[in-house]
């Protein structure tokens, strides 16, 4: 593996799509190291560039407006963020991937986000959440706040590593209208704030508990606002339920919910490998486990959101994870599919409706991953790639990143017409026939790349 010394690294106090590539960086929960494809859309093909001495394993990266400077998370101790600077070819294709900094921080975080005005960068994990602002260069500047999930004379004794995700923060989102929102898997709470863009302070207005009440261990895990900034969304990781959520003034009003597994499969039964009760712990209470959830991004075909992605993984690698597609109407809420009558956009508000969204399997469990990034195939093309992570122990050798095609609403198909149409890796086939050759040029090929399985993905052009 490929790896930096993380202590000396602290600090002493749009293309279109004709471009030959699309350029992706991707983490892993297994590798130190990052990793930079290439997506022909023309060949629809996958390829990789190079691999990034780093110092992960890392959950969650996260791209700049910008579009020059990534941000990740990390797993290493001493517990940090990190800041990475693109360099482009003309001004264009990434052709490599440069370190700024790194800063420490209290616990280990899951999610980073920089919000508009792009003047502070906000992280989230287990018992905190950090804001800092951002350097000239886009990288990290000083730490001007900490906030807490638990109380402050409790924080020393709190578990900051890693293991804290799982019941702990687990991510943070903005409004267009000024909130912060920070869904918190314990308690089964979303945490409201109220964001100063001056100082890049949050201050804690209110807390919104489960829909199903606090004996349902729901678990929320992920959250996104509509661009309007009246609709929330939010992915449980022990229920499996996408949940939609008015945000009014200063609070939040459930709408509906809907399942993210399809009418056959249930939330709430679990395997003979899965005996427990929730409250000895949640993740017992299903087969299945809500991952994370994305919007289709803005553009000239369709200047608002038409749809919501959303994905479980399975519990095991005995169960394969799922990807939904829920429809949308102009105000963000989910609609029926196809609208029956066409002029009919009433909102859902059935919490036991399973038929509301197109369902695609994947090919594995997915292990700790199928996490996504969608982006717009550009110009006036109303279709979209989505990117989609593997973690399972089968995608080492096909598919720890994956590419999806989807052509909007239309398709006249269960799976609404998504589909795979290029894997990294591609597969290793062994040279000779003896037993264990397969194997062994699989163990090769990682040692070549530096890079095992894939945690998250993200667009970089």
């Amino acid at each position: 593996m490929m790896m930096m010394d993380v202590q000396e690294l602290l600090p002493s106090t749009g293309a279109t799509d004709a471009a030959a590539a699309y350029h992706i960086l991707a983490g892993s929960f297994r590798s130190l190291s990052l990793a930079l494809l290439a997506f022909s859309p023309a060949t629809k093909s996958l390829s990789h560039v190079k691999t990034i001495p780093a110092f992960g394993p890392h959950q969650y990266l996260a791209l700049n407006a910008g579009k020059d400077v990534v941000y990740t998370t990390s797993w290493a101790t001493p517990r940090i963020l990190s800041s990475w600077a693109l360099e482009r070819n003309n001004g264009s294709g990434v052709e490599d991937v440069k370190h700024m900094n790194t800063v420490q921080i209290t616990a280990t975080s899951s999610y980073i986000n920089i919000p508009p005005p792009y003047n502070f960068v906000y992280s989230a994990g287990g018992p905190t959440g950090e804001v800092h602002t951002l350097a000239s260069d886009g990288s990290f500047g000083e730490k001007v706040q900490e906030f807490l999930f638990v109380p402050a004379d409790e924080l020393e004794k709190a578990d900051k590593s890693r293991v804290a995700l799982r019941y702990g923060s687990h991510g943070i989102e903005f409004s267009s209208t000024g909130y912060a929102f920070i869904p918190v898997l314990g308690p089964s709470t979303i945490e409201m704030y109220r964001r100063d863009t001056t100082t890049g302070r949050l201050d804690h207005i209110f807390s919104s508990p489960s829909p199903r009440g606090p004996a349902s261990h729901d678990g929320p895990r992920h959250v996104k606002v509509h661009p309007n900034g009246k609709i929330l969304y939010c992915v449980t990781e022990h229920t499996n339920y996408l949940d939609t959520y008015e945000i009014s003034d200063g609070s939040l009003q459930h709408i509906s919910s809907h399942s993210l597994l399809p009418p056959h499969l249930t939330t709430n039964t679990a395997s003979s490998n899965h005996t427990g009760s929730s409250d000895d712990d949640p993740h017992l209470v299903s087969d299945f486990r809500g991952g994370t959830l994305m919007l289709t991004p803005s553009s000239s075909a369709y200047p608002a959101p038409i749809a919501l992605f959303t994905t479980t993984r399975g519990a095991t690698p005995a169960q394969k994870g799922w990807l939904s597609v829920f429809r949308l109407d102009r105000e963000g809420r989910v609609i029926s599919i196809p609208p029956s009558p066409p002029q009919d956009q009433t909102p859902l508000h059935d919490t036991t409706e399973d038929l509301v969204a197109p369902r695609l399997q994947t090919p594995t469990s997915s292990g700790k991953a199928n996490a996504l990034d969608v982006r717009s195939k550009g110009n006036d093309n109303p279709g979209f790639w989505i990117l989609l992570t593997d973690d399972d122990r089968a995608a080492d050798e096909v598919g720890a990143v994956r590419v999806l095609e989807w052509d909007g609403w239309g398709a006249d198909s269960d799976d609404a017409g998504l589909r795979v149409v290029a894997e990294w890796p591609e597969g290793f086939k062994g040279q000779g026939e003896g037993e264990g050759s397969e194997e062994e040029g699989l163990v090769e090929k990682e040692k070549e790349l530096g890079f095992t399985g894939a945690s998250h993905a993200i667009w970089l052009d």
